[in-house]
């Protein structure tokens, strides 16, 4: 669509500046002649109204189902995307994961309190395993699929890198998916810096640390994504489980306290005097 709309850009732009500065070369002022007065044609208003409409409406159309086929795919289910939820506020991203079932379950902004800041639903069983993560790791290759969501006021999710931007509308839900090609690793030598980070940026205005409001992004191989996502922890902890009233999970058992090798030294040395004796 880009490109489409440069190319008849370009050509209208030169041909009308062709038109306007022959036409400025060949009727300028000489003092021997009049000009004409010419002040309406029919004709000619059809055409400069109908051939930009017409084009304009090709446009238009072309852009809607361009805009259609990236928001709104259909789903291979033979590839599925890996969906994540991105929701933003005042200076934020909070980011969950979808867990072992694959879904990223419902949140309702009425269930919203000081220990459920997503207002997760957990009637919707499909929560129950979802995991928040303090950044983004995404497989390489594979599809992604954010939910993006916003608790306050007008954010826009932006990672430059990917050529990704699309605002998060309190009230509304938006989409976007897209695959990343090159890891963080690969990133780095191919820029030639050992830092080299991917980000998650707002880029609107939203308040005073607008400016501090980002999130790491790390593309790694299938496997390391593997190893990465099932150390994350799930959003629903057993104080949350108490105040839904969902049974509470068994904490980790306590590591058995080493064995005092001293004292086992220090037996072991009288037992070898009183031989001794």
């Amino acid at each position: 669509m880009f490109n489409i709309t440069l190319i008849i850009t370009t050509i209208v732009f030169i041909a009308t500046h062709i038109v306007l500065f022959a036409f400025a070369y060949f009727y300028k002022s000489t003092g021997k002649r009049k000009a004409y007065y010419y002040p309406h044609n029919n004709a000619l208003e059809r055409i400069w109204t109908i051939i930009p409409a017409l084009v304009l409406t090709v446009l238009v159309l072309m852009g809607f189902l361009t805009w259609r086929s990236i928001f709104y795919k259909i789903e291979d289910p033979n590839k599925k995307p890996l969906s994540i939820e991105v929701t933003s506020s005042q200076f934020n991203w909070d980011v969950r994961y979808p867990g072992a079932d694959g879904v990223v379950g419902k949140k309702n902004y009425k269930l919203i309190t000081s220990i459920n800041g997503l207002g997760i639903d957990f009637t919707d069983k499909n929560t129950w395993d979802d995991q928040v993560v303090d950044e983004i790791v995404l497989p390489v290759n594979k599809p992604v699929r954010f939910i993006l969501t916003s608790k306050d006021v007008l954010h826009s999710f932006y990672m430059p890198h990917f050529r990704v931007q699309l605002n998060t509308v309190p009230g509304m839900t938006s989409y976007f998916e897209f695959t990343p090609t090159i890891t963080t690793e690969e990133m780095k030598v191919k820029t030639n810096d050992p830092s080299f980070k991917y980000l998650l940026l707002c880029a609107k205005i939203c308040g005073t640390n607008h400016y501090n409001m980002q999130k790491p992004v790390r593309i790694v191989t299938e496997r390391e994504y593997e190893e990465w996502v099932v150390k994350q922890g799930t959003y629903l902890t057993n104080d949350l489980r108490k105040v839904f009233k969902l049974p509470v999970l068994a904490e980790p058992a306590a590591k058995p306290a080493a064995a005092d090798s001293t004292a086992k030294d220090t037996t072991a040395n009288k037992s070898k005097l009183a031989l001794k004796k």
